[in-house]
């Protein structure tokens, strides 16, 4: 009740649009930062199972890193350039983070994971890519590549920031433009491509061992995962429409 009631006075008092978003904005910084801090304190206190909470912490970590980043873009948008560095660079963290969180859960239940999926039937890859990848060999060989492709994401997006980083120093980035002397197009094509292979291969991963993973209830958590890279590119599509 209290947010709407602020935009319209806001609205009354005629402020800066630039203004009511970033007070918008700080007050959800305001609301999620306490929460995500508590789940973080709550794990630290209870680390009953730590090759599975400190992978959940890390996880954690992005909400405040996320919401800091916002919210100083918005007041002071020059700070962005070495803030998002920070946060896209963690984005990926994350990814790797969930995926060693399914890894861990599922060696600690299992024990034997290559055995224990070179048991399974043969799986085939997903919509058009069966048509163009041969079916990866269950066991370690399907385990690899999995792992591989979200790796890829991790050490790719770091690589992709920095050379933004040092294009920008000399005018050669353009963020948001589609022009092809500029090194932002190019960037954006690379890191787009690795976050969707990153997404793809968590999922390959997740139908493969879909039944073994029930316990953790890892749906939901996927969707949060995949909604961080997803939200990250519609800003980004958002600066090319721009």
């Amino acid at each position: 009740m209290a947010l709407p009631l602020t935009i319209w006075e806001f609205q009354k008092q005629h402020y800066d649009v630039h203004y009511q978003a970033w007070f918008i904005g700080g007050i959800f910084v305001i609301l999620s930062m306490p929460i995500s801090i508590y789940e973080i304190a709550m794990h630290t206190e209870y680390y009953t199972q730590p090759r599975l909470q400190k992978h959940v912490i890390r996880i954690l970590l992005m909400v405040p890193i996320y919401a800091v980043d916002a919210w100083f873009a918005l007041r002071r948008g020059g700070t962005a350039g070495y803030l998002d560095p920070i946060r896209e660079c963690y984005e990926a963290f994350v990814i790797y983070s969930f995926f060693a969180y399914l890894m861990a859960f599922l060696q600690d239940t299992y024990g034997d994971l290559d055995e224990h999926m070179s048991k399974k039937p043969q799986m085939e890859h997903m919509w058009f890519l069966g048509w163009l990848l041969r079916p990866w060999d269950m066991g370690t060989r399907f385990l690899w590549e999995c792992k591989k492709g979200v790796l890829n994401y991790v050490i790719l997006r770091p690589i992709c920031t920095a050379l933004a980083f040092i294009t920008d120093i000399f005018d050669k980035y353009g963020e948001g433009q589609i022009n092809f002397k500029k090194s932002y197009v190019y960037l954006a094509a690379v890191t787009n491509f690795s976050q969707l292979w990153a997404l793809y291969c968590l999922v390959m991963l997740y139908t493969a061992m879909h039944t073994e993973l029930i316990p953790i209830r890892p749906l939901s958590k996927f969707l949060c995962i995949k909604a961080i890279v997803f939200v990250t590119f519609w800003q980004v599509g958002q600066g090319l429409g721009g």
